[in-house]
């Protein structure tokens, strides 16, 4: 599996807050299977003005400390960048692309997306950006209406639900919408999100639910093959063929997931 969504950097954001908690996930990604993963701290002016410098001195700190324990784990350097009026003017947004890539990891407003986000969109991708945007499933306007999310895609814009959102883990309208999504065929990754807040590692919970329910490919289309491509910058299909859309009749298993994940 590839992470690509963690805010793992220790003391910088909401998200691990010393170097011991973040060691602590690393080792439990290891464990179940992660291969490689983004370091993605969020950039909001105001509240978490993460320079670059600042991302590069704890991504040092935090492979020195990797190394050091002997972990067998790949990390690249990104951020999670808050898109709010005059972002594209304020920052060189080159410097918190994930890695080596062109693809951009973002986020906005959940409780109502800012007047002219699709402007910023359409300028992201008009530089050569390719952004994503973290977990659509968690934005009131996405709620209230899943549609835009198709509407975002043919803008050349990439989805990443939360695994815990498939769970509940933010409650039962987010986890509605998460399937919504996927049964439309609207998700290109899954990703953690994880804030070292938990007990255990969520990602390969969620994918061990949908391995049992559907085929493998389908789920490690959204956490092993698309997040690869990143690594390498590689072209993501916006709509995969391979990824058809699941009738939502087969079963709203919510309940079921809710028990196995607690």
């Amino acid at each position: 599996m590839v992470d690509i969504h963690t805010h793992i950097l220790p003391a910088i954001d909401d998200g691990s807050g010393d170097i011991d908690s973040s060691l602590l996930y690393v080792s439990l990604m290891k464990e179940k299977g992660v291969t490689d993963f983004f370091v993605t701290p969020h950039y909001i002016v105001g509240e978490y003005d993460n320079t670059p410098d600042i991302v590069s001195r704890k991504y040092d700190e935090l492979t020195a400390a990797i190394l050091h324990k002997g972990y067998d784990i790949n990390v690249h350097k990104g951020v999670e960048v808050y898109l709010s009026s005059g972002i594209l003017e304020k920052v060189d947004l080159r410097k918190y692309c994930l890695g080596n890539s062109d693809y951009i990891l973002v986020e906005t407003a959940m409780n109502g997306f800012p007047a002219n986000v699709l402007e910023i969109f359409y300028q992201l991708v008009k530089k050569g950006f390719k952004p994503i945007l973290a977990h659509p499933e968690r934005y009131i306007d996405i709620i209230k209406k899943v549609s835009l999310v198709e509407d975002l895609i043919y803008r050349n814009v990439y989805m990443q639900v939360n695994a815990g959102s498939f769970l509940g883990v933010y409650g039962d309208q987010v986890a509605k919408t998460a399937w919504d999504l996927f049964h439309k065929g609207f998700i290109h990754f899954i990703a953690s999100d994880c804030h070292c807040h938990r007990d255990e590692y969520i990602l390969p919970i969620a994918k061990q639910v949908l391995k049992e329910r559907y085929p493998d490919y389908t789920s490690e289309i959204f956490t092993d093959v698309n997040p690869a491509k990143i690594i390498s910058n590689e072209k993501i299909e916006y709509f995969n063929p391979a990824v058809h859309q699941v009738s939502e009749e087969q079963e709203t298993f919510l309940g079921k997931i809710k028990k196995l994940f607690t």
